[in-house]
This record gives structure tokens, C-alpha cells and sequence, in this order.
């Protein structure tokens, strides 16, 4: 529309109306008015005329217009109900009810706004406040960005929202009026929607849930809904009515999160399940690798064990042969020694070291030398033979006491039953020592072998797995005529899975035994370094480490042995047990000076009400 036009159409419906009426353009400047609005503000039409805030109260009143011209403009709404206020020439200030209607060409933009005004100065305030309501539930129903409405007694649509008309797939409020939820919705949510409005008909009370509302095309929705009796002036229930918020997109996404934390918990089990697989096969590696060095070392183990045996049997043997002799000798005793003799018998006897003498010392031939020279100046029979036996039994009687003995008229019977008990003891003792070093090697290989039946931490006496490598790799360090030195301080106890300590120190020891070859000397050594570690060391002075090799000491299954004799795995496996102990393994070396092993541990100790596992 032209200005022209628009004269014409100013001249022919507004120019002589009794409103207050003003044509605007889109910057929200007067273009025309009718006498009824020059009346109202006092200003002349030139005064007034390509102007927008001359008869406004304050700049705020301005910007609340125009900010009401753009929603015009934009096509956000057609018309707007609003209070504003003008200020006169003489400075009055007149409150005015406004609607303000966007004029638009044939391409539906907005060419002109038309404001019409009527003066609310003199309305009262009660019909103030009820205008004020009417143009607040406009507001709402116009803009609020929910589905409000209300419903008759028969659950019938009164009256919706704009945004609840678009929501039920609607136009106007009049493809609505006078329906149901049966006319938009499947009956599975429509009958719910029946059932709580009659209730709340019923009762009064409310009801406030989230609903899932089934279209009629089968799309689902879903809203939270709050839903209240709609009463008269009289306080009588005469329908209801209710907000809901559209809350799809809300669901939608709890649906995904739940389906997502489902898929997250199978894939979290499988992951469980792989990490658990994972331990159990590091486990079975680690005990493989521990029996593939208890293999290397079994063959010493058993000849450690296969000695005390030997000397077992041959004691065994020896004190057949003596009890033989003793069911010959001692009737005899019994029936002619005197108690005097006998008294001598026993004491000698008691007195005697069964500890086994395959060499003489310098002081005992000597001592042999001086008893026989004596007995023979005293003329003695078998002087050199009772000086030896005496000396055998490492007695410690005066030479005036072996010359009362040996005055006694059964003397050579006496020494000779002395000989055989003497002999039947020794083999007792040979006994007792084979059974001590054959025990000692098991409890070492039990120890070596050891694992809690939770597979638990544990105080743990850390020198005493050391000794128990070192008796399992006895035959080793003896067949090698390795010398080892050990510098223990004085550690507390360590809380850790004794076994796999011992798997470490085994790994270390022989490899530094191995790499020394014959005549080495391995240092061991364990300190303090603080009050939460402890550090243990293992010097060798073999050939060293060549600086090629370093970067892959710690590489599973590399290894510089000859095949059959390593597997590459021992250093490997050490450093994770270590590592899993929060402790660290590292080492020096230098080539034709020797390699130092260290390991260092956190005490980590807790209070443990049990006793340290070391047998």
C-alpha cells in the first residue's frame, strides 16, 4: 500500500472516529493521526508529525513500543493488546489502552502499523485490574511456550493455547473448541485423560504426572502435566483446566542415556571379564616362569636333598652293625664290670662329641701323641689304640684321670663298649644333621612355592626369602664356587606376596650366578632407605651388560642365554610383580666391572593380626 492509498484509507475510517487513532511507520514515527489523538496528547499534528518520542513519558516507555513494533514487524504477532501512557504538552500524563495492528502488502510484509488508543485515566481500578487480567491471559495464551487449557465439565476444550493448538496438529482455536481428547489422541490416553479430569471434578484436588500421549497418527509424546479444578466467581467447580510441558525430547534422551548405561554395563562386564581372563593368564604365566626356573634349579635342589639321604642310609646301616656288637658286649659288661666301671662307662659316654672327625686337627694329633707316649711310659697295653679313641671322643679329662681309668682291671672291655655306644651316638647325631638339611632344603622349596589361599598381601621377613633362594641355589653357588657376601640392616617387615619375592630374587641370583660363569662373587645387600622403603640389592662382578642390550633387559621373552637355558621371560615378569608392589627394579652395569640389580619396596605395613608366613 502506497501513501496515497493509505491517505485515502486514514481519510475514509479514521480521520473523524471518536478513538484515538495513529498511523505509525516501521520506525515506530507518526504518519497520520486523527483529532482524537491530537486532543489527547495536546499537540499539533506538525508538532508531532515524523516523531516517536515526543509524547512519551520516559525512554523506557519508548523502547517498550517499539520493542512491541518488531514482534509487529517480524510476523511474530498481528496484534497486540498492551497499557502504555502518553505525555501531554502541558505535561500531563494520560495511561492509554493500546492495539496495535500490522498492516501488510501482498507479500505479507508489514508496510504500516495502525495504533489504536483509548484514554484509561478515568476507568476505575477494579476495571483496571480486570482489563489488566485479560490482557495478562492473552499474554500467556499467546505467548507462553506450553499447552494450557481449559476444559467444561464434559472434558470439552473451552479454550487453549497457541502453542497447544499447534501441538494438537491445529490451526485456530476453532478447529478445537468444543472437542475432546478422543478427537486427537488414541483412546489408551484419552481415557486416562477422561478418568483424571472426572476425578478432580470429584474431588477438587489436583493431579500433577508426566503422561505419555499417543496421537492418533501413532506418534508418541510426552508431557508433565499439572491439572487443577476450574472454578466460578462462586468458588463452584465447573470444569478444569491444565499446563503441560512437552518433555519428548527430555524422554527421548533418558531412553538413550538408559539404552547407552545398558550398552555401557555389558560392554563394562565384557571389559571385567577380559581384565579377569587377563589376571588369570599373567597369573598362570608368572607361575609357569617360576616353575621353569624351579626346573632350572631342581636338579641341585634334589642332589641337596639326595646327600642327607645318603648319610641317613649309611647311619642307618652303621647302627644295625652297632646293636649287633651291643647284644654281644653289654651282658658281659652287665655280668662282670663293677659299678666303678660302670659309673666310668656312662660318664665317658656322656661326656664324649658324637660330632663326626674325618681329619685330625694339629692340636688333637699332638694331644694323641702326648696320651699315647703316657701310656706307654706307664705300660699300658694298646697305648696308641686307647690314645686314639680318647682322642676321638674329644674327652676332657687330666691324664692322672685316664690313668685311674685305665687301672681298672676291665678297662680294655670298658673302652671297647665306649667304642661301640660312642659309635651307635655319632650315627644318631649323622641322622639328626641329615634330617636338619634335608628339612631345610623342603621348608625352602615350600617357601619358594608358598601362596596364601586368598593370594593375599602379608608380612613378610624379607631376609628370610633371600635364604631361601640362596638353599634352593645352594648346588649352583657351590658347583660355580660362587661366593656370595650379604649386607642385611636390620628391615621391618614387608607387606607383600611372599612367593612372587621369592620368584624375583631367583630370577636376579641366577642370572648374575650364570652370567659370572666359575669364581664370581655376588654381593646381596638390603637397607633402609627411608622410613616407607626399603632397597635390595644384587652386585655381581661378571662380565656386565653391553650397552646394545640395556634397552631391552625388561623386553618379554628376549634374552642373551644360550637356547634351552632361558626363556626371556624372568625380568619381565619381575618387574611386573615388583611394579605391582608399587616398588621399582632398575639396574647399572658396566662391561668387564659387573651389573647391580636394585629393587626398591614400600614398606607399606598395616596392622595384620597374623603371623608372618616364613615356614
Amino acid at each position: 500500500m502506497n501513501e496515497r492509498d493509505l491517505d485515502i484509507v486514514f481519510d475514509l475510517l479514521l480521520k473523524n472516529s471518536s478513538t484515538c487513532d495513529s498511523i505509525v511507520d516501521l520506525n515506530g514515527n507518526v504518519y497520520r493521526c486523527n483529532e482524537a489523538y491530537k486532543n489527547l496528547v495536546d499537540y499539533s499534528f506538525e508538532e508531532i508529525k515524523g516523531k516517536s518520542n515526543a509524547q512519551y513519558v520516559s525512554k523506557e516507555d519508548l523502547e517498550k513500543e517499539l520493542e512491541n513494533l518488531k514482534k509487529l514487524i517480524s510476523g511474530e504477532q498481528s496484534t497486540l493488546k498492551y497499557i502504555s501512557s502518553r505525555l501531554t504538552k502541558s505535561g500531563k500524563i494520560v495511561l492509554i489502552d493500546v492495539t496495535a495492528i500490522a498492516f501488510k502488502d501482498q507479500k505479507g510484509n508489514a508496510t504500516f502499523i495502525l495504533k489504536r488508543i483509548e484514554d484509561a485515566t478515568e476507568i476505575s481500578p477494579l476495571e483496571h485490574l480486570e482489563k489488566n487480567q485479560q490482557l495478562y491471559l492473552n499474554t500467556i495464551m499467546e505467548d507462553m511456550p506450553m499447552n494450557i487449557y481449559f476444559k467444561d465439565l464434559e472434558s470439552r476444550f473451552i479454550l487453549v493455547s497457541k502453542n497447544d493448538i499447534s501441538f494438537l496438529g491445529c490451526k485456530s482455536m476453532d478447529e478445537v473448541r468444543g472437542k475432546t481428547d478422543y478427537d486427537f489422541f488414541q483412546p489408551v490416553h484419552a481415557d486416562v485423560c477422561m478418568k483424571d479430569e472426572q476425578y478432580i471434578i470429584t474431588t477438587g484436588n489436583n493431579i500433577v504426572k508426566e503422561e505419555r500421549e499417543v496421537h492418533k497418527n501413532g506418534s508418541v509424546t510426552w508431557v508433565l502435566t499439572s491439572k487443577s479444578p476450574l472454578k466460578d466467581l462462586n468458588g463452584k467447580i465447573i470444569g478444569t483446566y491444565g499446563i503441560s510441558r512437552d518433555i519428548t525430547a527430555i524422554k527421548i534422551a533418558e531412553a538413550q542415556t538408559k539404552e547407552v548405561n545398558k550398552m555401557l554395563e555389558v560392554k563394562n562386564l565384557k571389559l571385567k571379564e577380559t581384565i579377569e581372563e587377563l589376571s588369570r593368564t599373567q597369573n598362570k604365566l608368572i607361575f609357569a616362569e617360576k616353575m621353569a626356573a624351579l626346573g632350572n634349579l631342581i636338579g641341585g635342589i634334589a642332589h641337596e636333598i639326595n646327600t642327607p639321604l645318603g648319610a641317613i642310609k649309611a647311619s642307618s646301616s652303621n647302627i644295625q652293625e652297632v646293636v649287633d656288637k651291643i647284644n654281644i658286649d653289654l651282658p658281659w659288661i652287665i655280668q662282670n664290670a663293677s659299678p666303678e666301671e660302670i659309673t666310668w662307662l656312662f660318664k665317658l659316654i656322656n661326656e664324649a662329641d658324637a660330632r663326626d672327625i674325618s681329619v685330625f686337627s694339629k692340636e688333637e694329633r699332638m694331644k694323641k701323641r702326648e696320651l699315647a707316649s703316657l701310656f706307654e711310659e706307664h705300660h699300658i697295653e694298646n697305648a696308641q689304640t686307647i690314645a686314639d679313641t680318647l682322642t676321638t671322643l674329644r674327652l676332657t679329662q687330666t691324664n692322672e684321670e685316664y690313668l685311674e681309668l685305665l687301672s681298672l682291671p676291665n678297662t680294655q672291655n670298658l673302652l671297647q663298649m665306649l667304642k661301640v655306644l660312642f659309635s651307635l651316638k655319632r650315627n644318631a647325631n649323622n641322622i639328626f644333621v641329615s634330617v636338619e638339611k634335608a628339612s631345610n632344603v623342603v621348608r625352602a622349596l615350600k617357601n619358594y612355592i608358598y601362596k596364601n589361599g586368598q593370594g593375599e598381601y602379608e608380612a613378610t621377613n624379607i631376609v628370610e626369602t633371600i635364604n631361601t633362594v640362596l638353599i634352593l641355589t645352594a648346588n649352583m653357588i657351590k658347583h660355580t664356587k660362587t661366593e656370595i657376601v650379604t649386607k642385611f640392616d636390620n628391615i621391618p617387615m614387608i607387606f607383600c606376596k611372599q612367593d612372587e619375592m621369592c620368584q624375583v630374587w631367583t630370577n636376579i641370583m641366577t642370572n648374575a650366578i650364570q652370567a659370572m660363569g666359575e669364581s664370581g662373587t655376588l654381593e646381596i645387600g638390603i637397607e633402609n632407605i627411608d622410613k616407607e622403603h626399603i632397597k635390595v640389592w644384587f652386585k655381581d662382578n661378571g662380565p656386565g651388560i653391553p650397552e646394545s642390550v640395556k634397552p631391552r633387559i625388561f623386553e618379554p621373552y628376549f634374552t642373551t642365554k644360550s637356547q634351552g637355558i632361558g626363556t626371556g621371560m624372568g625380568l619381565d615378569i619381575s618387574r611386573q610383580i615388583i611394579e605391582s608392589h608399587n616398588g621399582k627394579i632398575a639396574f647399572d652395569s658396566t662391561v668387564g666391572v659387573g651389573t647391580t640389580f636394585y629393587v626398591i619396596i614400600p614398606v607399606n605395613q598395616e596392622p595384620l593380626n597374623k603371623t608372618p608366613k616364613n615356614q
